[in-house]
C-alpha cells in the first residue's frame, strides 16, 4: 500500500518503498507537499513520510488513516521513520533558503542536526541511504557542501526538487 504519511499518524506497518521527507518546515516554502505530490503522482507504489503537518488539497487524497496517539509527540515520530528510512528506504533532504523569518526560532535547526546524524551514520556505514538537494539559498550551504564532501564524498548534492526526489526514489528502490 502506497500514499502519505503525516505526523503523528501511525498506519502500521508499510511493505511500500519509503522515502522520508527531511528539511525545514517552520518559516520554509511548502516544498514537502510539491515533493510528495512529484513522487507520488509518477509512482503510485511509494509511502511518502512528510513532517508538515497541513497538507494542500490535492494531495490529501494520499493520505493514510491511522493511530494519531501511537507516538508521544511529533519529534519521536520523525524520529522513528528518520531511523527506518536511512536503513530501509530513503531520507531525502530538501533545503531550501528561508522565506519567513521567525526571530524566536534558528532556520532548519533540527535539519542541521538530522543532517550531522546522518553524515556520521554514513561515514561508519556507507549502506546508510540518504540524497541532499538545495536551491542554493539554504544558509550554511557551502559548510554544508565542506563537511559532505569529508564524510560522504561519494555523495553530490541536487540543485533541483525534482532530480532530488528521483535520486530518492532510485535509492529506495535499490
Amino acid at each position: 500500500m502506497a500514499g502519505l504519511i503525516i505526523p503523528n499518524i501511525f498506519p502500521g506497518v508499510i511493505s511500500a518503498p519509503l522515502i522520508f521527507l527531511a528539511g525545514p518546515v517552520r518559516g520554509a516554502p511548502n516544498w514537502q507537499d510539491d515533493a510528495a505530490e512529484y513522487i507520488l503522482s509518477n509512482n503510485s507504489k511509494f509511502t511518502v513520510i512528510s513532517p508538515r503537518r497541513d497538507i494542500r488539497e490535492k494531495i490529501s487524497e494520499y493520505a493514510f488513516n491511522g493511530d494519531n496517539n501511537y507516538f508521544s509527540r511529533q519529534r519521536e515520530w520523525e524520529l522513528y521513520h528518520f531511523d527506518i528510512n536511512r536503513k530501509k528506504g530513503c531520507v531525502m533532504f530538501w533545503l531550501p533558503g528561508e522565506t519567513e523569518h521567525n526571530c524566536d526560532k534558528s532556520y532548519g535547526a533540527m535539519t542541521r542536526e538530522e543532517l550531522g546524524l546522518i553524515m556520521a551514520h554514513y561515514f561508519h556505514d556507507k549502506s546508510t541511504r540518504f540524497c541532499i538537494g538545495t536551491d542554493g539559498k539554504f544558509s550554511e550551504i557551502d559548510t554544508l557542501r565542506y563537511d559532505l564532501s569529508r564524510y560522504a564524498p561519494d555523495k553530490r548534492i541536487f540543485s533541483t526538487l525534482e532530480e532530488t526526489c528521483d535520486e530518492a526514489i532510485r535509492i529506495a528502490l535499490s
